[in-house]
């Protein structure tokens, strides 16, 4: 199923979505996601490693989730997509140098929608912040030729200085 006009889409920064009192923080974003019937759910700053399965961190009504982990020590990314409706991980959008997870949606309105959930570290140095530019042109540039189109860049960014570099490629409609 493709999207329809409406696109709902929600960010969380987590900062560790398996750490809360009684409950997992994963349980209020459920509920969240539920109540708003969200078709994408991204979450930053997760503090997952490989030692937690998907099955931990799965949400009722999506499909397994995307996972860009770091460590249990801080960052990474989760981003969720409802069962029904028809997406492709963008793994050759891939750096390894930055958390940057690449999705592709089928959208009534478009012929494609890129979503680039995001996690810039606080204090990144000015080495990372080039990367992450860097990785964030590359990819905006060979996907803006098309206009049926979309990008949505989402996430936890810490630091809007990294947007300079990219504004040239900032749309009005």
């Amino acid at each position: 199923m493709a999207l329809n006009s409406t696109i709902f889409s929600v960010h969380v920064d987590t900062r560790s979505v398996l750490a809360h009192n009684n409950t997992t923080k994963l349980d209020e974003i459920e509920l969240l996601a539920t109540e708003y019937n969200f078709a994408v759910v991204c979450l930053t700053e997760t503090s997952l490693g490989n030692s937690i399965d998907n099955v931990t961190v799965q949400l009722n009504g999506y499909a397994d989730p995307f996972r860009l982990d770091r460590n249990r020590h801080g960052g990474g990314i989760l981003a969720y997509v409802k069962n029904d409706i028809f997406y492709v991980r963008r793994f050759d959008f891939k750096s390894n140098e930055v958390e940057i997870l690449w999705l592709e949606l089928k959208t009534t309105n478009f012929r494609c929608l890129y979503i680039a959930v995001c996690y810039l570290p606080p204090n990144s140095n000015s080495f990372l912040k080039q990367k992450f530019t860097d990785s964030l042109s590359t990819v905006l540039e060979s996907l803006l030729v098309d206009p049926d189109c979309c990008v949505l860049i989402i996430g936890d960014f810490n630091d809007h200085s990294v947007f300079k570099p990219i504004q040239r490629f900032s749309y009005d409609s």
